[in-house]
């Protein structure tokens, strides 16, 4: 079916991709037009920015479609078994964000693409276990402290191509080979005298992003930028090109996420001159839109007297004057009405879709006027009779927030069910949920999976702890975890656990934990570094952080290499989870899925075989065939969820 469509600047042409092949419907003629019909895939189809060409990625090669001549033409070549044009790498799309590995100009003149050769990374024969039998996926996949894979970055003219004279310019990217290029976009300097190609390069330790200018006639490269951290910088969000020259981006260096201005003054100055527009101790989380016209800027973010709990729409002047929150303004006190909101804005910024949602309200969409003002309802989603929601509304549970401080004293938000008819004085077993990784907010006022509801309403009581290392709280919140996975995670969870079993409503010794990936990595680390917790429920986890990719894994610890200059001592050694199995005498269940790619099978297999090597019965397993790393198959979602409630009914 259509799960990706792209619009023309006028509004009047959809660029659909389906089926693997290219259509566009005319929305004034209502025609539909067929722009391929190859037995090969095209993927990464989009318009150019003055949408007069069609672009796409086709066997690993950059393709151009000229709309108006109807007229195909091959821009990149050389592609074969490992190298691959147009397409960014596994672990820059993984973990970085970058899912494209191609752009164009801004008036279409210029299209760059990278270029990645994956020989260098290790084959990794990954089985995929399915009823129907196994396959052998022989994936090239960059464990951390292994080689990733070589990039190189191309710029040819556009109008040079479709007159057969495709010259390609391979860009400078400096004397260092090991980076990423974590983001790759067009800008001009100012007053429009002369377009770049901007690229983020991020070194391999992730400590360093210099932003570089190439010209796109040469291919030279100019430093214009660049930004440093004791830690790890993180890469949110796209760099955006504003019309009168230079670009807006987010960044952290002053400990919180905010939107900054760069402006390059012009061509013999590559140099950028750099302005905060907001500013102050609450993250930025997404810039929505950009009215240079009116010089207003619209983004999503929480600002005090709100907390990260909460996630709503703001518009503030380029200058950074006259900051107003949109959403919820109508509303009687709404401040004090909680909720998560998201938005996606019209072009011009004029009007915008906004959905938003809290723990006890599911999901509502309308279109509102840029000043927060509602027009339209979309999707009302009001739980009346016919909602399917509608039989479970009596037994909804309206759960309880606050806060509980680390030990350093910072802060850390909560999450509490309790069962509905919960009887004054009785103690209930409890369940903690845990992810504790980075870069993941799990308490939020926001309509979630109702697994906690299910558990709640099964009798047990359910916490939620969002530890030091969870985003949405600015960088000094996430830097715990800084060489130290599986270790300042467990401290504030056990301070958690030591607030849930002082309620009176808790009894402590019938206490659980679950955990998925970096949670059911979590969830085992709590079992046997901890004594809280009677019996636990794991999975997809990480045992060997060495089995992980290079680029999340190093980014937080480093590079396991011993005499490495990113080594850190102990760190992957601490991290591991095999080595705290002694520990690990509870019941536990364990789920995996048989053809996860991502924490891939093994790290459950190696568990498997220490847990049975040391004789100890206190492991139930539970594999899924065919399944991935987040379940897809409605079927096995209920048989795990309800596996999960079985197992905390017998041992709790």
């Amino acid at each position: 079916g259509i799960i990706d469509f792209d619009w023309n600047l006028e509004g009047t042409q959809i660029l659909i991709p389906l089926a693997g092949d290219i259509f566009n419907y005319d929305t004034q003629t209502k025609t539909l037009t067929r722009h391929t019909n190859t037995p090969s895939y095209e993927s990464d189809v989009r318009f150019s920015p003055r949408a007069k060409y069609i672009s796409f990625v086709r066997d690993d090669e950059v393709f151009l479609i000229d709309i108006e001549q109807k007229r195909e033409v091959q821009i990149s070549t050389g592609a074969r078994s490992t190298i691959r044009n147009g397409v960014a790498s596994f672990v820059v799309q993984e973990e970085l964000g970058r899912p494209s590995g191609y752009t164009l100009s801004l008036q279409d003149e210029y299209i760059a693409y990278t270029q990645i050769d994956e020989n260098p990374i290790a084959i990794e024969n990954r089985l995929e276990f399915a009823a129907e039998g196994v396959v052998n996926i022989a994936q090239r996949y960059p464990f951390a402290g292994t080689s990733n894979a070589h990039v190189r970055l191309y710029i040819t003219s556009v109008q040079e191509a479709f007159n057969g004279q495709n010259t390609l310019i391979e860009a400078d990217l400096g004397a260092n080979k090991d980076i990423y290029i974590a983001r790759m976009f067009w800008a001009y300097t100012q007053n429009k005298q002369q377009q770049y190609l901007y690229i983020a390069l991020l070194s391999r330790d992730q400590k360093t992003l210099r932003i570089l200018a190439i010209n796109p006639k040469t291919g030279e490269n100019s430093l214009v930028f660049e930004e440093n951290a004791s830690t790890w910088i993180n890469m949110d969000g796209d760099f955006t090109a504003l019309e009168k020259g230079g670009f807006l981006g987010l960044s952290e260096r002053n400990g919180y996420r905010h939107i900054y201005q760069y402006t390059q003054e012009n061509t013999a100055n590559t140099t950028v001159r750099v302005r905060a527009i907001t500013q102050g101790e609450w993250p930025v989380s997404k810039l929505l839109c950009v009215d240079e016209k009116n010089q207003q800027l619209y983004f999503t973010a929480w600002k005090a007297p709100l907390t990260a709990r909460e996630q709503h729409i703001y518009r503030i002047s380029f200058e950074g004057t006259n900051l107003e929150q949109l959403s919820n303004r109508k509303r009687r006190n709404y401040n004090k009405t909680p909720a998560w909101y998201t938005a996606s804005f019209a072009a011009n910024c004029q009007n915008y879709i906004a959905t938003h949602s809290n723990a006890n309200t599911p999901p509502q969409t309308r279109i509102y006027r840029n000043t927060g003002k509602p027009k339209h309802w979309l999707v009302r989603n009001k739980i009346n009779k016919k909602h399917p929601y509608n039989p479970h509304r009596r037994a909804h549970i309206k759960p309880e927030y606050g806060q509980i401080p680390a030990a350093d004293g910072t802060p850390m938000d909560y999450v509490l069910y309790k069962p509905q008819k919960a009887r004054k004085g009785k103690p209930y077993p409890a369940i903690t949920i845990v992810y504790g990784g980075p870069g993941v907010q799990r308490v939020s006022q926001k309509w979630s999976s109702l697994f906690a509801q299910m558990l709640a309403q099964n009798g047990f009581v359910v916490f939620q702890l969002d530890n030091r290392g969870a985003s949405g709280r600015g960088k000094a919140f996430e830097d715990p975890l800084y060489r130290a996975l599986g270790r300042s995670e467990i401290q504030d969870q056990s301070i958690g656990a030591e607030f849930l079993r002082q309620q009176n409503f808790v009894d402590s010794t019938r206490m659980g934990i679950y955990g998925w990936s970096y949670g059911g990595y979590m969830s085992l680390h709590m079992l046997a570094q901890t004594d809280y917790y009677r019996a636990g429920v794991s999975g997809a986890p990480v045992t060997n952080w060495k089995l992980y990719d290079t680029a999340y894994t190093e980014r937080y610890l480093g590079d396991p290499n011993i005499g490495a200059p990113n080594h850190t001592q102990d760190a992957y050694e601490k991290a591991n989870l095999l080595n705290y199995l002694d520990g690990l005498t509870e019941p536990f269940l364990l789920i995996h899925g048989m053809s996860d790619d991502n924490v891939v099978l093994r790290h459950s297999l190696a568990l498997i075989q220490n847990m049975q090597a040391r004789t100890d019965n206190n492991m139930q397993t539970m594999l899924y065939p065919n399944e991935k790393h987040g379940f897809r198959a409605t079927h096995n979602r209920v048989h795990r969820d309800g596996r999960i409630l079985t197992f905390f009914k017998n041992n709790l």
